[in-house]
């Protein structure tokens, strides 16, 4: 009968009788660490960053709501100022300060021998209406009419 031999791994176990510590911090070893530290410190600088600029936009966004809110409250209370300036009896004891009265009876003014103006709305006078408007007003008013227009549809024309 023969046995079979039996095969232990190889562990180093090292102890501190060595005087070597079992983590041994390397110049690659700190390297790493100096660069994690570093990439760290300037993830968290760029957060912080980022965190105190959208608090000041918050702290501004704040802000300008309150001011529009206010001049939301000042518009409608001048709107109120307005209306009760615009009420009636105000306006009637305005006018009666500056001297205005009220009138009792209208007179409307009668006016002879207006121009008559011609229309060019897609549709012309007819010869006779023509015809009667220069009977009504004399024919000296109508031709001076004409002429004014012609001349000022002459400017139109050079105008453009």
């Amino acid at each position: 009968m023969k046995r079979e031999p039996v095969y232990l791994p190889r562990i180093r176990i090292r102890s501190d009788v060595d005087g070597r510590p079992v983590w041994r911090f390397t110049g690659k070893t700190m390297g790493l660490f100096v660069l994690l530290l570093v990439l760290g410190s300037l993830v968290g600088s760029f957060y912080l960053n980022q965190a105190s600029h959208t608090a000041a936009a918050g702290m501004e966004i704040v802000h300008l709501t309150r001011e529009r809110e206010r001049w939301r409250q000042e518009n409608a209370l001048l709107r109120k100022r307005i209306c009760a300036m615009e009420a009636l009896p105000n306006v009637k004891g305005r006018a009666a300060e500056l001297g205005f009265v009220e009138t009792d009876a209208v007179q409307y003014l009668t006016m002879h021998n207006l121009p008559v103006e011609d229309l060019d709305h897609g549709f012309s006078l007819s010869a006779t209406t023509k015809d009667a408007s220069q009977n009504e007003l004399g024919s000296h008013e109508v031709v001076w009419w004409e002429e004014l227009m012609l001349q000022f549809e002459t400017w139109m024309d050079v105008r453009h």
